[in-house]
């Protein structure tokens, strides 16, 4: 089976040739995944190469009408052969899918008419285009727990760890973990984010094996949260953004916030620099960094291992500078994965030419540290974010409402800290601009 995937704004359209038996189904059904946006409208088959189609066949077919009504999209299809419209019209398909000649005529059939709200903005960069909705009028105060350059620099111990509150409700993004107490958490202080009511954690148990907690499961089992480093946020969100990459791979996570600085900086004259945000996009391809052994206990081993005295005044250490404490105990994975899953992510942006300007340096340097080995630090980005397949999801229903009750309806997948070089095909993300740091006792 021989499949070519493009797109006409938020329509796919798959051409397709060959035999649509069971291999065939399996490819087609593997091409829907890795290509469908979180918001197209349409899919449409060109099915002119299309000379045979099994019962296997028809489950793709069965399988994409369902995907496509719980969006409220359409189904369609052209160059039927005479074979396949038989098999199509004897198994019913025929009533509830959209039929054209060709290709154009789907496209035009089946595009949905949209008239801009008044208060829509749109922007255009380079391969990826977005629109923006406001919401609402209400400042972000992000709070803060810990210090992400002392992290870096591998200067905490076991007194930094504190218990976090507010984890089961709103936002949350850090290094944490769930225990009884902190004793027993701070071992396993790994990546951590929080949505809505779910806590997703990857202990540092040298596995990588992500875990989950809802409120419920804390209170059952007597656990309770602890954190390194914890940034808080809560909605409602004061704007909505829908963002696409016009590359069938997607666009990068640096590009996505570009297109929010941006947007950002167009619609508030006074914007401080930094966003938080909630997204829920499409994978292209997810590249991860996850801590796999204890920080703690490698931030130990640092200081054991100098600097300690010379003759003559100097000191050498054992311990190398040319990456942090916490990048030597994370595995790095630029393989691209996740194609075509659902990605929640929480996180945080800072345009650091305008932020530095806006904030005091003792508050904005707990947000942030400087990666000597990258020419450009113009920009710092910390996103987490939490994979699930089959994910439900009402593109009309309220956002904020949506991303924190969406991952109930999904298969949890896994969690990573993500890398700015990882790639979604499509977003909708909710920001919020932040007008106050608020560091936490």
């Amino acid at each position: 089976m021989e499949i070519t995937a493009r797109r006409a704004g938020e329509q796919l359209v798959l051409s397709l040739s060959g035999r649509m038996d069971g291999t065939g189904a399996l490819q087609v059904a593997s091409a829907i995944q890795q290509n469908l946006n979180d918001h197209d409208t349409a899919i449409i088959f060109d099915l002119t190469g299309v000379d045979y189609l099994s019962s296997a066949g028809l489950r793709v077919f069965q399988d994409s009408i369902r995907k496509m009504k719980e969006r409220k999209g359409h189904i369609a299809v052209c160059g039927l052969q005479e074979f396949v419209r038989k098999l199509l019209t004897s198994g019913g398909f025929i009533k509830v899918l959209s039929v054209y000649p060709t290709v154009e005529d789907a496209l035009a059939g089946t595009e949905k008419k949209t008239v801009p709200s008044a208060g829509m903005i749109q922007i255009a960069g380079s391969g990826w285009s977005l629109s923006a909705e406001h919401l609402a009028d209400k400042p972000c105060t992000l709070a803060v727990t810990g210090d992400q350059r002392a992290i870096h620099e591998g200067k905490v111990t076991l007194h930094d760890v504190q218990a976090t509150r507010g984890c089961f409700s709103g936002f949350c993004v850090g290094i944490g973990a769930m225990g009884q107490n902190r004793d027993i958490a701070a071992p396993l202080l790994g990546e951590m984010i929080s949505i809505g009511g779910t806590v997703y954690w990857i202990p540092t148990d040298g596995h990588l094996t992500s875990d989950f907690f809802t409120a419920k499961d804390s209170e059952s089992g007597g656990m309770k949260a602890f954190s390194l480093f914890n940034v808080a946020f809560t909605g409602p969100f004061t704007d909505t953004i829908r963002i696409s990459s016009e590359q069938p791979e997607g666009m990068t996570l640096a590009e996505v916030y570009e297109g929010i600085f941006r947007y950002a900086k167009h619609k508030y004259p006074d914007f401080k620099g930094v966003c938080a945000i909630a997204m829920k996009a499409t994978i292209g391809g997810l590249c991860s960094s996850d801590m796999k052994i204890s920080l703690l206990a490698a931030c130990a081993e640092k200081k054991a291992k100098g600097p300690f005295a010379m003759p003559g005044g100097k000191t050498v250490t054992e311990f190398p500078f040319d990456s942090s404490v916490q990048e030597k105990i994370s595995v790095v994975d630029v393989k691209p994965k996740y194609a075509g899953d659902v990605l929640i992510s929480v996180g945080y942006g800072i345009d650091l030419a305008v932020a530095q300007k806006a904030f005091s340096s003792d508050v904005l340097s707990v947000l942030f540290y400087t990666d000597a080995r990258i020419n450009d630090n113009s920009v710092f980005l910390y996103n987490k974010g939490a994979v699930f397949k089959n994910l439900s999801w009402d593109n009309a229903a309220d956002f904020e409402v949506q991303i924190k009750t969406a991952p109930d309806t999904g298969e949890f997948v896994a969690m990573h800290n993500l890398l700015n070089i990882t790639k979604v095909k499509s977003a909708l993300i909710g920001i919020s601009p932040v007008s106050a740091i608020r560091k936490e006792k």
